[in-house]
């Protein structure tokens, strides 16, 4: 049986009440938070601007590594984005190498692609996290995480328990490893589900 991004079957998720799914998701969020850090460092460490927020669930369904069985009623990803502008940067293939040294040392797998005037770095952990790099001619430069799909017993009620808690907000800017703490599941519902 197909396991998740976080090593369970469908089975085992299938015994979670939507409370466990909740602390479940918390635990993913913060890990998805030390990838993407752990990518910035590499980069500049610096303030980053945030390109929207990532605090609910993804839709699931096919991701990056498919589940047999998966589609959009009983799984989720997460993913999260940030960007910066390095000075006088203008898109270089050689501004890529930080990520390819990083890649390299931990031995993940990874491809170069090169589409009009950007570069994509785009590559895989060995924990089932998906992180693509894109340098800009404009100096513009982004780093996104995904991860592969998570088991749920219901991915609307998982979205609506998260996203009702959730302020919906986040910083315009922050350094690697800064972010909100995700609410709890006994945050107050500041943003009931419209029926």
């Amino acid at each position: 049986m197909d396991e998740d991004a976080g090593a369970r079957t469908q089975q085992e998720v299938a015994t979670l009440s939507l409370r466990e799914e909740f602390d479940r998701y918390r635990e993913q969020y913060r890990k998805m938070q030390e990838v993407l850090a752990d990518a910035q460092r590499q980069l500049y460490e610096g303030a980053w601007r945030w390109n929207g927020g990532d605090d609910i669930p993804q839709i699931g369904g096919d991701g990056t590594r498919p589940l047999a069985g998966a589609d959009t009623h009983n799984t989720y990803a997460l993913t999260s984005s940030r960007s910066y502008d390095p000075e006088g940067a203008e898109g270089a293939r050689s501004d890529l190498d930080p990520m390819i040294d990083y890649f390299t040392a931990n031995s993940w797998s990874f491809h170069v692609e090169r589409v009009g005037r950007t570069y994509y770095l785009d590559g895989f952990t060995d924990d089932g996290w998906r992180i693509e790099y894109l340098v800009q001619q404009s100096g513009h430069y982004s780093l996104t995480v995904y991860s592969d799909l998570f088991w749920t017993n219901d991915a609307d009620a998982l979205s609506e328990a998260v996203g009702g808690r959730a302020g919906g907000r986040h910083p315009a800017y922050s350094r690697p490893g800064e972010y909100p703490d995700p609410p709890t599941w006994d945050s107050p519902i500041i943003s009931p589900p419209k029926i």
